[in-house]
């Protein structure tokens, strides 16, 4: 058995020192507040869950999606590679979902999908680039999320995380199915279970406190805007 909770610190430590700067403050069109400052914020996440897309959407209309420590965490392991046309159970299950993140992203574009594929390989496929090459991975993770919401695309194929990786400019050597890799996610998994947090979207921050689910776009400004920490506080 691997020695994970020494490992993901290390992971959480060299990856944050990664993360660039927040840009300068300002509002975008949708009138979300972008951020200056640093506070630390990890979101634990899954690609085929509706509100998982909805707060990445959110992130990167808040302008912080290339700063946070993001964690793929695979909710339902039991999923299938290549995916599988939903059944009426599923389906039914996915409209209560996508009715929730409809009153929180209104405007939100996406397509419901018509399977659910296992989300394994595409979190291994983020973490691989986190690792090799951090500039492009969280316009990686965007494109992941955006090929299955808004086209459909079985993620669980690797050729077609590859077709992903191209549009975005990640280089060909980097190997998507990393070994080293598989340890990152090993540790974001364990990560998750003990801090408890019993379902994803997740967002912790650094002072401690949790955003749990999707919110309003007020309330993840406001939690967002917390003040950097100093050496002495």
């Amino acid at each position: 058995m691997r020695s994970y909770s020494k490992y993901a610190s290390q992971n959480a430590a060299r990856e944050s020192a990664s993360l660039p700067n927040q840009g300068p403050s300002g509002h975008d069109s949708q009138g979300i507040h972008r951020i200056t400052g640093r506070m630390d914020y990890t979101v634990f996440s899954d690609f085929t869950t509706a509100e998982c897309y909805a707060l990445n959407e959110q992130l990167v209309a808040l302008g912080v999606g290339a700063t946070v420590l993001w964690k793929g965490v695979q909710l339902d392991p039991t999923a299938a590679s290549p995916m599988r046309p939903l059944d009426r159970r599923a389906r039914d299950h996915l409209d209560d979902e996508l009715q929730s993140m409809r009153r929180f992203a209104p405007d939100l574009a996406f397509t419901v999908p018509k399977g659910k594929p296992k989300s394994e390989r595409a979190i291994l496929a983020v973490a691989s680039v986190m690792r090799l090459n951090i500039s492009r991975a969280s316009a990686f993770r965007d494109a992941v999320f955006r090929a299955y919401w808004r086209d459909g695309t079985d993620i669980s194929v690797k050729a077609e995380l590859q077709r992903i990786a191209d549009s975005v400019g990640v280089p060909r050597f980097i190997e998507l199915d990393h070994p080293d890799a598989e340890e990152t996610v090993d540790g974001w998994e364990l990560d998750w279970a003990t801090e408890r947090l019993g379902g994803v979207p997740r967002v912790i921050r650094g002072d401690g406190k949790i955003l749990w689910g999707l919110r309003p776009a007020n309330e993840l400004n406001e939690f967002f805007s917390a003040p950097a920490r100093t050496g002495g506080s």
